[in-house]
């Protein structure tokens, strides 16, 4: 399976590749939401792991774009995120996220998320 994960952090991103590349998942990186979208439209991924604080396209506003995108809109969005609460929850939830994880994060979450969001 291909994951898209999609964080302005380059740490961050290297954290993720890490927890998802030893199981076997082929990882594309983007650094923001504008380069994530670019990437999709040429290559939509099986699920994306998403970021919400990123300058040039923020993670709320690329999730309504692949929402709103019919070669998009189906493939499964797990959001990871310093921002855990309630209001930032619902608000991605609402716009068609299909999992939310709190930074700092445990590998196994993450697979599991992924798993039940995804099958993958």
């Amino acid at each position: 399976m291909t994951i898209m994960n999609v964080d302005d952090s380059s740490t961050m991103r290297r954290i993720v590749t890490m927890s998802l590349a030893p199981s076997g998942h082929q990882v594309v990186e983007a650094e923001n939401g504008a380069d994530a979208l670019a990437k999709l439209k040429a290559s939509p991924a099986d699920a994306v792991v998403l970021d919400i604080n990123m300058p040039v396209m923020n993670g709320l506003e690329l999730l309504k774009a692949m929402r709103a995108d019919p070669a998009l809109k189906r493939i499964p969005v797990v959001m990871l995120t310093t921002q855990g609460e309630e209001e930032t929850r619902n608000e991605a939830i609402g716009l068609g996220a299909n999992g939310f994880l709190a930074k700092p994060f445990q590998k196994e979450e993450l697979l599991a998320v992924l798993k039940k969001v995804a099958g993958i």
